[in-house]
């Protein structure tokens, strides 16, 4: 099961909870945290759909107070809608930010590299994802392919004349426009490539548009190698 399929399951019916969805809640937080959301706005819309009627008072007065508590019923409904709307319409992207985080968390090794990674052994990593890297001015001192949502993909560190950077090539990861994030710390920009995206972070915004650019416009697909 993948992300997409997770979040509709969850959309549809958000305290169920299939195995299959189990095991990928499990190993995937960024999921994990949308069912949390999803629970949370349908409990809520419960809770305004069973507002307690109001006691018996004087009829003049009981239809101000109904006709009030209308409205207030009728705007908690809009706002939960608007609000689930919201969650699935600005979802996916910071869904990639997340698991982008997640993933280089999850490998502390590679902020701990000093000595550059052999050409050779860089060349055979960015290989296993059909990718080739021209020419850049920061030297690379952590390289892994990494298994990253159905794909294997380059995980780079290089170093900057300021600090280290992290780069994610995500050449099966599309997105129309730069996107910006601030998660546990780390600093990160996701930007349109020729083939998919790239993904840098630091633990500071300072150069990470720099390296951005440099690396979109250095790598390329093994197809286009001349």
């Amino acid at each position: 099961m993948n992300c997409d399929e997770a979040r509709r399951l969850i959309g549809a019916e958000p305290y169920v909870t299939s195995r299959e969805l189990a095991e990928h809640l499990q190993g995937c937080r960024a999921c994990a945290e949308f069912q949390l959301e999803m629970v949370a706005l349908e409990a809520n819309i419960r809770r305004a759909l069973e507002e307690p009627p109001v006691a018996a008072r004087p009829h003049a007065r009981r239809r101000a107070v109904v006709a009030r508590s209308g409205w207030a019923l009728a705007a908690s409904i809009l706002l939960a809608i608007l609000a689930t709307l919201a969650v699935w319409t600005l979802r996916p992207s910071n869904s990639l930010a997340r698991e982008v985080v997640a993933h280089v968390i999850a490998e502390p090794q590679s902020w701990a590299s000093k000595d550059a990674v052999s050409p050779r052994a860089l060349e055979e990593i960015l290989r296993k994802s059909g990718v080739i890297l021209g020419a850049t001015p920061y030297s690379v001192v952590y390289a892994s392919s990494c298994w990253f949502r159905g794909h294997y993909v380059p995980h780079l560190v290089v170093r900057t004349s300021h600090s280290l950077v992290t780069v994610l090539i995500l050449r099966n990861e599309k997105v129309d426009a730069r996107q910006t994030f601030h998660e546990d710390g780390l600093a990160g920009a996701i930007v349109p490539a020729a083939q998919g995206s790239i993904a840098v972070l630091g633990e500071g915004s300072a150069q990470l548009d720099d390296v951005a650019e440099e690396m979109r416009v250095a790598v390329r697909g093994a197809a286009e190698s001349p």
